[in-house]
């Protein structure tokens, strides 16, 4: 009894890590390239069309981030992508705090870290260098 007993738990907790993980690869791609420190927290997929001009960035969300907090934000691209997934981080002012494409050298980093200052809601935007169509997927982590 105590036999099946273990097996009948252990086939549960099974179901339970399966069932928890993305079905996306490239979302499991993306949080494993994160980092073995890196704790998962949220995805965003993005997919765009080529832009008729390039300027603000296309898709935005918000987020919550709590001060004295260690993030990391990884950039993944599909293979048919066109561009590059880029990120840009704004704070409550409308200020830009941080972004994954170095405008100086035209450097695009496939993930950024960000020690949050203070907390609130910060605006996230993503886009594909020069307006190009895509689509990729970020990956917002905190880092232990």
């Amino acid at each position: 009894m105590k036999k099946h007993f273990i097996t009948l738990l252990l086939l549960l907790t099974t179901g339970v890590l399966v069932s928890g993980q993305s079905a996306d690869p490239l979302v499991s791609s993306c949080i494993s390239n994160a980092g073995p420190n890196a704790k998962y927290l949220k995805d965003f997929r993005i997919q765009l069309g080529k832009a008729p001009a390039t300027g603000e960035l296309r898709y935005k969300a918000q987020m919550s981030l709590w001060k004295n907090t260690k993030y990391r934000f990884t950039m993944c691209n599909s293979e048919s992508s066109q561009g590059k997934l880029i990120l840009t981080i704004k704070d409550d002012t409308n200020k830009q705090v941080l972004s994954s494409f170095d405008l100086k050298t035209g450097k695009t980093y496939p993930y950024v870290d960000f020690i949050c200052n203070r907390s609130g809601i910060y605006q996230l935007g993503f886009d594909f260098t020069d307006g190009q169509q895509g689509s990729g997927v970020g990956v917002v982590s905190m880092v232990k």
